[in-house]
């Protein structure tokens, strides 16, 4: 492990200022979105009272946008600059988010106001997750691109390991909406230090034809990868059932098993200890099983150990203990699968087309994501929380079992080039 940490400290991404730059604004923006995902639930269950199927719709509103404009989002940024895209996403957020607390304080917070907000920031990540996945290879050698993704999905779980609890202790001493000005603080911080990177970004190619016609090339492009498009649809099905896992945990945790904001937050932030090791200690599963078996392995253990949360319900004085636990164990090996798919993907495209091409593969995760939360919730209304949650998981689990049979699961070193 402390190697690892030395390997991270004088590696060459270290020495690179325009990544340093975006690694610390997508920190920020991390953390604020974990804190706002947190807050939503609280607000949404114990301040305006929303049913299931009303929060399932609510947490679908947050990836709608996926499904509406990904596809278009990803022709349109690559003939933008891909930094200029990023500033104006966080702007659009910091504005949407400021909006809570205000009508908190004027006494016209609604349901309908928090769904148009999450709808916002849902359309605001699409440009920004499609912006940032596509600069990377810009300003990271291609011989560096798992390193890079490595330290984004680092980002992200330190964002999950510090955001929730940071918000769940928010969550107890003020009021749920005020928390969305501690979002709001971190975007702010997010732009000025993506407004801070200097590196000269290359002119945009403008691709020809219509809309229409750049969007069907990039669909082309993905359906002709014989290692990418059996992938993508293993990853769509994957998204649709994870998605419901994870707006049912909170009514567990708050409804079902009484806890407080506060320990729901905390249970959250546990989980993300298991995928800052999954960051770093990446390199090592690679080293030893190659692309191929760490992606099916580390993808199918993440989400068995999931069946553990539904089932603390019959342990309540050890539910706290099972959640934090499985979620630990779940965070470490998805954050191994997450970098390795992700860097697969961009070591495999070509410069001109990765906008398009992470647009498709955001659009077939987070695009299914709203269905996947509204269906959840509807069953959950009908079976309850624990029975959907072992349908949703068993269904993600079977996804798994499908990767196996794929090309990308034949790859036997650390590149695509090593596939057989």
């Amino acid at each position: 492990m402390l190697l690892s940490v030395r390997s991270w400290l004088h590696h060459p991404l270290t020495h690179n200022s325009a990544f340093m730059h975006l690694w610390a604004g997508q920190t920020a923006a991390e953390v604020g979105f974990q804190v706002a995902t947190l807050a939503t639930s609280a607000i949404a269950i114990t301040l305006l009272h929303a049913t299931e199927t009303q929060i399932g719709l609510l947490s679908g509103l947050q990836t709608l946008a996926f499904l509406l404009v990904g596809l278009p989002a990803g022709a349109w940024v690559d003939g933008w600059r891909k930094r200029r895209v990023m500033i104006a996403a966080n702007l659009t957020r910091i504005t949407a988010l400021t909006s809570i607390p205000l009508a908190y304080i004027l006494s016209s917070l609604t349901l309908v106001h928090l769904m148009v907000v999450a709808a916002l920031l849902g359309l605001s990540t699409v440009f920004f997750d499609v912006a940032y996945q596509s600069y990377v290879p810009l300003i990271a050698s291609r011989r560096y691109i798992g390193a890079a993704n490595g330290r984004l999905e680092a980002s992200y779980q330190v964002g999950l390991a510090g955001g929730p609890g940071l918000g769940g202790w928010l969550l107890g001493i003020v009021a749920p909406p005020l928390v969305y000005l501690l979002t709001a603080s971190t975007y702010v911080a997010s732009t000025w230090a993506i407004w801070r990177i200097r590196t000269p970004e290359p002119a945009p190619v403008r691709a020809g034809g219509t809309l229409v016609a750049q969007i069907r090339e990039g669909l082309a492009f993905v359906r002709g990868q014989r290692l990418l498009y059996p992938l993508f649809s293993c990853i769509a099905a994957a998204a649709f059932a994870s998605a419901g896992i994870r707006v049912l945990l909170p009514i567990l945790v708050l409804r079902t098993l009484s806890m407080s904001a506060t320990q729901l937050g905390l249970l959250l932030s546990a989980g993300a200890i298991g995928g800052f090791l999954g960051a770093l200690t990446r390199p090592l599963w690679i080293g030893h099983l190659g692309i191929g078996r760490t992606l099916v392995i580390t993808n199918i253990v993440g989400v068995l150990v999931l069946l553990a949360q539904p089932a603390s319900i019959h342990a309540p004085a050890m539910a706290a203990w099972i959640i934090a636990v499985s979620g630990v164990t779940s965070s470490y090996f998805l954050t191994v699968y997450n970098v390795t798919q992700m860097s697969l993907r961009q070591e495999i495209c070509p410069p001109h087309m990765l906008g398009r091409m992470n647009a498709i593969f955001r659009f077939a995760v987070w695009g299914v994501m709203p269905l996947g939360s509204f269906v959840a919730g509807l069953v959950a209304s009908w079976a309850g929380v624990e029975a959907t949650m072992y349908i949703f998981t068993a269904t993600a689990i079977a996804a798994g079992i499908a990767m196996g049979f794929t090309p990308a699961a034949r790859i036997r070193g650390a590149s695509a080039a090593d596939a057989s």
